[in-house]
């Protein structure tokens, strides 16, 4: 027996070890990374382990310092008795304003049709009458000493006649489901669990599935959204609809024309002018669906915008954010989805793709968002997938080891009406199956493509179906398979079509950083980042400072690939790049090289969205 004392000594030191680690984990805002017995998918082709949540907030991640608008909101859109008004509000001056009437040009301009005056005083201000219907106006009002005091873009989007609203009797109603994307920028499951509590507990009163093993197949927003709206990568679309004499992508056969076909109305907007296909791309020479935002983003932000955040990534205009627009956006059209079939994508980007902790102040107001849906009852009839792209790509907290694998699993989850489940009982048990295994943005493409016929969700079909799907050869199971089918339990990153650099069935192992083939891959990465910017003559050729981090990418036992993922700082400019590559006779990329730090203006002396990461400008 040990003597007393002794085992309160060693009770003690014990006590004063934990203190130190809890001390220490604190400060430098370690945890642990991996819950190495549980897994978010365990299927024969893919494992994906569990992450850790931080048990308390991440301390090295630095607080968001947003404000609100600044700037009032004086004049608001008003339709009463058929007609559309300007309401005036909170006017604590004489002032004298100005409007113009727009409409579309292209997804570059707008044409300014009317302007017209009128004066607005301290005292009470009657409604002003504007042009009836779908308008969209600039107004700017100036004091007497003739500053500019409101400068904003109001739109009006009147409700449906009353005759539309309500089927007559002898119309029989063709069964169909609607769809509804609410997409969210840079927003992994985790992040979604740790910012949206109201949220989560919404969703526990009405159908739903969150689909764990979503992953994203792409760098960006626009690499990750085409091949839900098409069916294909980026690049593919691209050789297939663009060329030098057609180079807007109003051919291209994206998911809202197929939908526009099958008699259904199209809506789509994001909370930005520089949208996923407008940030230095084309855009649409005609206007895409029947409701469509970004000519309102687009006067907005050239002309009346401010930012709110010293990073200026944050915008207002008047006193709404462009966050705002896009819902107010949304309640507009909320009648419209009461009265027909509609397929709608809206897309929200601002802020939450920039700050660690901004998404937590989404929370209620996408509670509220589906709270209406529901209360309107167009959730009876509509799917609605709430989703992200991928997690965050940059700041302090992409730089852990949780956030490096979180970047590659973005969030979803699917809301449907209860009947799905009672009607085609064998596609919603494949849909809810299919949770727990490997889903991409391709998969989702042939999903809303069934949506348009329900009559494929019969479960004859969808054994005769199923029956086909089984039949093919491992190596030719399409890409992207409806998630009203099984999804193959072999299935791997290689036959989802998600590049190894996103894989997120491999484990990682940390090797040191000054081992021989990891300085050459290194130098490799660096190689291949000066050949994309090599054609541009203004960006300076980078060098390597350091290996930051080294790992063994683990492809499974079967596997005889050598595979390196590595994250360096380069000099000049401090970037910090992550790629992975390949090792047999010679190295080559098993997908991009990403940026994981902030560039800002660096890349002020090129415009190429795809270079802007890489390049360095000398003052």
């Amino acid at each position: 027996m040990f003597p007393r004392r002794l085992v309160w000594v060693f009770l003690a030191v014990c006590f004063m070890c934990l203190f130190n680690l809890e001390y220490l984990a604190n400060i430098f805002g370690k945890e642990p990374e991996v819950i190495f017995n549980r897994f978010l998918i365990n299927t024969p082709g893919c494992r994906v382990r569990v992450l850790a949540h931080p048990k308390k907030p991440v301390p090295f991640v630095e607080p968001i310092h947003v404000m609100g608008c600044s700037r009032p909101q004086l004049i608001s859109p008003l339709y009463e008795d058929d007609n559309n008004y300007l309401k005036a509000s909170n006017i604590e001056e004489d002032l004298q304003c100005k409007c113009w009437r727009m409409e579309r040009q292209d997804d570059r301009s707008n044409k300014y049709l009317q302007e017209r005056q009128f004066n607005l005083s301290r005292n009470e201000n009657e409604p002003i009458q504007v042009e009836c219907g779908h308008q969209m106006y600039r107004i700017q009002c100036r004091n007497n000493e003739n500053v500019v005091k409101y400068n904003d873009v109001i739109f009006f989007i009147p409700p449906p006649f009353e005759e539309e609203k309500t089927p007559r009797p002898y119309e029989k109603k063709r069964e169909s489901l609607s769809v509804m994307i609410l997409g969210i920028d840079s927003l992994s499951q985790m992040h979604f669990e740790r910012n949206f509590p109201h949220l989560t507990s919404f969703l526990d009163y009405v159908p739903h599935t969150f689909f764990l093993g979503y992953s994203r197949v792409g760098l960006d927003a626009y690499e990750n959204v085409v091949p839900l709206l098409s069916g294909l990568r980026s690049d593919e679309l691209e050789q297939r609809c663009l060329s030098a004499n057609k180079s807007t992508y109003d051919k291209c056969g994206l998911l809202w024309e197929k939908f526009k076909d099958a008699g259904y109305s199209t809506i789509y907007g994001e909370d930005t002018a520089k949208g996923i296909f407008t940030d230095e791309r084309a855009g649409f020479r005609k206007q895409p669906t029947d409701f469509y935002l970004h000519p309102v983003m687009l006067e907005m932000d050239k002309h009346t915008r401010y930012s709110i955040d010293a990073s200026e990534l944050i915008h207002c205009s008047g006193g709404r954010q462009f966050f705002d627009v896009l819902n107010d956006f949304i309640d507009k059209l909320s009648f419209y989805m009461q009265t027909a079939p509609f397929f709608s994508f809206f897309w929200h980007s601002q802020g939450v793709k920039d700050y660690y902790h901004y998404a937590r102040r989404l929370d209620v107001d996408y509670v509220k968002r589906l709270r209406r849906l529901l209360e309107m009852d167009i959730l009876d009839n509509t799917l609605v997938l709430l989703m992200s792209d991928y997690g965050l790509r940059s700041g302090k907290y992409r730089l852990t080891y949780s956030g490096m694998r979180e970047e590659s699993q973005p969030f979803l989850v699917a809301i449907y009406p209860d009947w799905l489940k009672a009607k085609y009982p064998f596609a919603m048990d494949n849909f809810k199956q299919n949770a727990h295994n490997l889903v991409t943005a391709f998969d989702l493409h042939a999903t809303l493509k069934d949506v348009m016929d329900l009559n494929l969700l019969k479960n004859q079909h969808v054994e005769n179906r199923t029956d086909v799907l089984r039949g093919y050869p491992p190596k030719k199971v399409p890409r992207g398979v409806s998630l009203f089918l099984p999804l193959p339990l072999k299935r791997n990153c290689e036959s989802a079509g998600i590049p190894s650099h996103y894989c997120p069935c491999t484990d990682l192992t940390e090797i040191p950083t000054d081992d021989g083939i990891v300085l050459r891959t290194a130098r490799f990465l660096i190689a291949s980042i000066n050949q994309i910017i090599g054609p541009h003559e203004k960006c300076q050729q980078l060098r390597l400072y350091k290996v930051m981090l080294a790992y063994f990418v683990d492809l499974g036992e079967s596997s005889f690939v050598y595979e390196l993922r590595l994250r360096v700082s380069t000099i000049p400019g401090d970037g910090l790049f992550e790629g992975t590559a390949r090792l047999t006779d010679t190295f080559h990329l098993t997908g991009p090289i990403t940026r994981v730090n902030e560039y800002r203006s660096q890349s002020f002396c090129v415009n190429e969205t795809s270079i802007k990461m890489y390049c360095y400008c000398p003052n």
